[in-house]
Order: C-alpha cells, then structure tokens, then sequence
C-alpha cells in the first residue's frame, strides 16, 4: 500500500507539471458551470413566462367584462375567454432540461376543439432537437468521456515510450499496482470534478434534497467508472499512445453518437407515429363540415354522448351556442382514437428505447438524468392528459349554462376552473438506468481486468 500511495503522489507531481491537462481539467469545469447557468436562466426564463399567465388572463376577463358588462350568453364567452393549462418544472430540470425546451410549456385554451389546440405547438426546431440542451446532464454525458479520454490514452503507453516503464518495473512494484495508481488518480479527478459540478448545480437550482440527490451522484458516479472501464480495457492491450486515443475516441463516437442515431432511426421505423399536425387537420376538417351537417344530426350523436342534456330545447334559430360546441367537441371525438393512438406511439417508442438502451450507456445516463428532473417524454405526456382533462372540467363548467340557458354573469368568472401541474421525477426510470449503468460498468472492469491479468505489462 505504501508504494501504492508513493505512486499516487508521483501522478499529482506528473498533474501539476502537464499544464495542458490542468488546462482541460479548468475548461471542462469552466464549461461545466456554463452549463449549469444556461439550464438555471432557461428554467427561470420558463418559470417568468408562466407567472405572467394568470396577469394574462385576468386581462382577458377584465375586456369581456367591458364588452360584455351585463348577464349574457355563455357562448360568447366560451368563445372570447382563453385561459391556460400550465406545466410548471421541477428544480431539478434545471440540471437536465431534456424536452422542456423544445416541447410548450403552457397551452392556451378555450371552449373550441382540444387537440387543435393541445397539438398547435407541436412543431419544433430540427435545428435545436439535433443539438441537444447545454446544461449540466449534456456536459457529464457527452464532454465528461473526452476529458476521460484525454487523461487516459496513454495511461502507460508514454512511459513505455520514453523507456521510464522499465526502470520503473525493475524495481520492487507489480505492474498491477502502476497501473492501479494510475487509474485511482485520474478518477479522483474526475470524480472530484463531477461530484463538485454536481453540488454547484444543485445549489444554485435550489434541489430539495431527498433520494434524488444520492441517485444523481450515483448516476454520475457509474457513468464515470464505465468510461475508465474501457480505458482500461484498451490499455490491456499494449498499443502506442497514438492507437489507444483512436480507439477510444473511437469507442465515445460509437457510444455517444452512432448508436444513439442508429437506435433513434430503428425505432422511429419500427414504432411509427404521425405527426400532430395531421390530427388538428383531421379534426379541423371534422370540425368544418359540421357546418353543413343538419343540427338534428349533430344533436343526436352529441346527446348520444351526453344523454343528460337531451331534453332541452330544439334547436330552431339559424346559430346557437350549444350545436356549435356540440360539433366542436364532435370534432374531438373523430380524432379520440388517433389521439391514442399517437400518443400511445410516442410512449412506446420510449419503452423501446428503454429496453435497447443497454448498448449505449450514454443513453442510460441521459435518459435518467431527464427522468430525475422530471422532463422526459412521460412528462410531457402527463402534462398534456392533464390539459385534455382540465378542458373537460372546462366544458363541465359551460355545458350546464349553454344547455340550459343561464346567463354568464360576471361572477362566474371566479368559478371557472383553474389549471396547474408540475413535473414528477420518473424514479423507477432511475432505478433502471442505475441497474443497467451498475452492469455495463461491471462487465467494463471486469474485461478490463481480466486482459490484465492475461497480457502481463512488459516495458516494450
């Protein structure tokens, strides 16, 4: 053990005196901060824009009350009055934003049709999905192996190189024990550099500190040791300094790149979903032929469905609220199954990402890191069944005044239903990608650690 610490110190000498890694080390880390503020002013910026909401609304009431300063029909105000549905974020998705920029973080709703209105912002920029989110996640995933890389590649390839591995392994040392030295040093520094990024991040997203906090170190943790794993793996082999950094370098584009695309293009066909687009034209097309349908038709499949309020009053005026939200709502129902369907697509596409993520640690990480700070697919699909069911408290409210005729007066306003929900930490998902990392890091060091023990390190 004590030679084992003796070469310790001598790698934090070798450390100090290579300015180029100190160099990388402060960029990374120096990146690694940025990254905490980009994540932390995105989710501010997002957390702004859904406190003006209720100003908003308030606005919006306050013109129909001057447009319509007395009692009157519902219609117009279902039709005129727009309020929102909310997804506010959990402090965490400021350390892994995952979708929440590219997906909306509100839904601006009235009386009308719902999908037009849920799918409106479904379009996103190709540009910015391709790229990704700078935020801490991005940086522990994706930069953290390079600065691995840059430590490890010639991890004894240099000493051998320069002819110090010989004297070196002509002393009383087993080769095992250099190499041991090696390896601890580095991972102290990344650990260290990881682990300090870690609790800046969750200082300044203000994280309430609960089981999350240990799960995301933990994460972090594993994903680091995986990536030491294969630089020992590619060490045991004996190559020059130039060969093991194209190998791994080699390894992180695989694993990092190539088969996150490939398995991104192999479930998109396998797992086909169409856009949401096609649903609000569907619907809006449903929706507009309700015009030249006859109103008895239109009631009748509308009190097939609400069979409540099948005993008010035939619809003999040329317009009238209650048959045009009847044929709005009708709309939504010649789209419900697509809807399912669509959404029921997106969530599979993600189980299957779930079950295939094994080959690329990567995506084990990034997935839970998105899971923990609650801002993963199911998130979303969570906000948005909570939108569809918060338009259905929405119609509750009106129905009973369309159908039975009973003005809008100014003092409803404070009983209409109101909006809110907040993100949830997917923690089974975490449990998950923590098992999965737990094993691919064990295999890793495992392989490592017999192609050691097989190939003896000679000073060749």
């Amino acid at each position: 053990m004590r030679v084992f610490w003796i070469l310790f110190s001598y790698e934090w000498r070798h450390f100090r005196a290579a300015k180029g890694l100190v160099l990388l080390c402060g960029l990374l880390l120096a990146t690694g901060l940025y990254g905490i503020y980009y994540g932390t002013t995105e989710i501010e910026r997002q957390r702004q824009q859904l406190a003006t909401l209720p100003e908003l609304t308030h606005r919006n009431v306050e013109e129909l009350k001057v447009k319509f300063p007395g009692p009157t029909d519902a219609g117009d105000i279902g039709y005129y009055h727009s309020t929102f549905a909310v997804h506010h974020p959990d402090p965490w998705a400021a350390l892994s934003l995952g979708l929440r920029d590219v997906n909306p973080t509100y839904v601006k709703l009235r009386l009308l049709g719902l999908h037009n209105q849920l799918y409106a912002s479904d379009n996103t920029n190709p540009m910015k999905t391709l790229t990704g989110n700078f935020d801490l996640a991005f940086v522990l995933v994706y930069l953290l192996p390079l600065l691995i890389i840059a430590l490890c590649f010639n991890l004894l390839s240099a000493e051998r190189e320069e002819g110090i591995l010989t004297l070196l392994l002509a002393q009383p040392v087993r080769p095992a024990t250099v190499l041991g030295a090696k390896l601890a040093f580095r991972a102290g520094i990344v650990m260290a550099l990881a682990w300090l990024l870690s609790g800046v991040g969750m200082a300044w997203a203000g994280v309430p500190l609960d089981i999350r906090v240990p799960s995301w170190l933990a994460m972090s943790t594993l994903y680091c040791l995986f990536w030491f794993g294969v630089a020992l793996v590619v060490t045991a082999w004996q190559r020059a300094s130039a060969v093991n950094a194209v190998a791994l370098l080699g390894v992180w584009l695989v694993l990092v790149v190539l088969v996150p695309s490939l398995l991104s293009l192999g479930v998109a066909a396998a797992r086909p979903v169409p856009q949401g687009i096609e649903l609000t034209i569907r619907q809006r097309e449903e929706i507009h032929a309700g015009w030249d349908k006859p109103k008895t038709q239109t009631m009748n499949r509308f009190f097939g469905l609400y069979p409540q309020w099948r005993d008010t009053t035939i619809i003999r005026e040329r317009f009238a609220w209650r048959w045009y939200y009847a044929f709005q709502h009708l709309g939504d129902q010649a789209v419900a199954s697509q809807a399912r369907a669509y959404a029921q697509g997106l969530q599979q596409r993600y189980d299957l990402v779930e079950t295939l993520n094994l080959f690329s640690p990567a995506i084990i990480a990034q997935t839970s890191f998105n899971a923990l700070g609650g801002s993963d697919l199911p998130a979303h699909l969570a906000f948005q069944r909570s939108a569809a069911r918060y338009h259905d408290s929405l119609r509750a409210f009106y129905y009973p005044l369309l159908f039975r005729k009973v003005d809008f007066t100014h003092a409803d306003y404070a009983r209409e239903p109101q909006h809110t929900f907040t993100s949830q930490s997917e923690m089974p998902t975490v449990r998950r990608g923590l098992s999965k990392l737990l094993l691919s890091v064990t295999a890793v060091l495992a392989l490592g650690f017999v192609l050691v023990r097989r190939r003896s390190i000679l000073p060749h």
